[in-house]
């Protein structure tokens, strides 16, 4: 029971970092200033200024760690079909339904982001995940919300 907790805990982080890209009639800055509030009381959330110091090796184990949520909280949404909901990671899995992307593949993806958005290093990993390799490739929001 403690295992299945602390999986939701780590879930709701993830998804709390999706909903920061999408719009609720409230402005983006006051949107993420609002959801990191959040989860930073929670857990720290990785961003660009730690990304580009960490080793490959932490880099691809981060990545690891993340693809283990989304597929712990697949598992669950078959086991108990109550819980299945329009979510992060139902977009995670539709966006990668379009082909194979290995878990290296996401690591050039976020490092090659930074690289040339050097500005942007206070944006969260998972954010920079969610605008240039999920949103492209999923047909709508999350829980209703439309795409923007």
């Amino acid at each position: 029971m403690y295992y299945f907790r602390y999986m939701w805990s780590i879930v709701a982080v993830f998804l709390l970092i999706a909903a920061s890209s999408m719009s609720s009639g409230v402005s983006a800055q006051e949107t993420e200033a609002t959801v990191e509030d959040q989860v930073a009381a929670e857990m720290p959330v990785l961003k660009g200024d730690l990304w580009v110091t960490m080793t490959p090796e932490s880099k691809l184990a981060f990545i690891w760690g993340a693809g283990h949520v989304v597929t712990i909280e697949q598992v669950l949404m078959r086991q108990y079909p109550e819980l299945k909901r329009d979510s992060f990671v139902l977009k995670v899995a539709e966006a990668s339904a379009s082909g194979t992307v290995s878990m290296q593949d996401v690591v050039t993806t976020v490092d090659n982001y930074y690289a040339q958005n050097p500005d942007k290093l206070g944006t969260p990993v998972i954010h920079v995940i969610w605008d240039t390799m999920i949103k492209p490739n999923i047909k709508s929001g999350i829980a209703g919300q439309p795409l923007n």
